[in-house]
């Protein structure tokens, strides 16, 4: 007779679906899995987007940022996703992260890394993955990132990205659809390729480069 471990692991060949999965016991647990899977997913994506909301206002601006101020953008772009029914899973955990933004001497940006660097379940995915280039390229080489606003002027040595690219260049399986383009004015552009493609997560190509104003176009593909 097969032992419990044994027939957790059989597997239907007609249909490559596990066995356990169909009674209805472990259906439930199977259920289960998924309802957690589902609710750390969306956890995860919530504070990887609402960081990278946070850099790119705080990028934008040319004054120094206090604690109160950064709580001030998360909390105003985390409250309208309490009404996001497709979240109602995390509605406590955003009211949480809410209360932490009002409380006095709360510092929510520091708490959400925190959830984020305990989230070793997930893989890198979709907007995480762009939000940690961008935090390396300004950690190793020095370089601000910002939303391309139309209209305004472009500033020597600022990483531009289109904000249209960033919000459909992904996938609802995360996955890259095309390639992101970073504008930027700099006499080391080219160098920027080698640190992108080092970091591991994207392959990067110039597409244009000004020799004489030192104007770069790079694509940004997946790795």
């Amino acid at each position: 007779m097969e032992t419990i471990y044994e027939l957790s692991i059989m597997v239907d060949l007609k249909q490559q679906v596990p066995i356990f999965l169909k009674s209805k016991h472990n259906a439930t647990l199977a259920m289960q899995i998924k309802r957690d899977f589902d609710y750390h997913h969306n956890l995860h994506n919530v504070i990887t987007h609402a960081l990278l909301h946070l850099l790119c206002q705080v990028s934008a601006s040319s004054r120094f940022v206090p604690v109160t101020s950064r709580n001030d953008i998360l909390r105003k772009y985390l409250k309208p996703k309490l009404n996001d029914k497709s979240l109602s899973n995390i509605k406590k955990d955003i009211k949480l992260m809410l209360s932490v933004a009002r409380k006095k001497g709360g510092n929510l940006e520091m708490k959400l890394h925190q959830l984020n660097s305990q989230s070793k379940h997930t893989k890198l995915v979709g907007a995480e993955k762009l939000y940690n280039l961008l935090v390396h390229l300004y950690d190793v080489e020095g370089i601000e990132s910002r939303l391309f606003e139309e209209g305004c002027e472009a500033e020597p040595g600022i990483l531009y990205m289109l904000e249209e690219q960033v919000e459909h260049g992904f996938d609802q399986e995360h996955n890259q659809v095309t390639p992101l383009s970073m504008l930027i004015q700099l006499e080391r552009a080219p160098e920027l390729i080698n640190s992108i493609n080092a970091h591991g997560l994207f392959l990067a190509e110039m597409k244009e480069w000004n020799t004489e104003i030192h104007q770069a176009h790079i694509l940004v593909h997946p790795a």
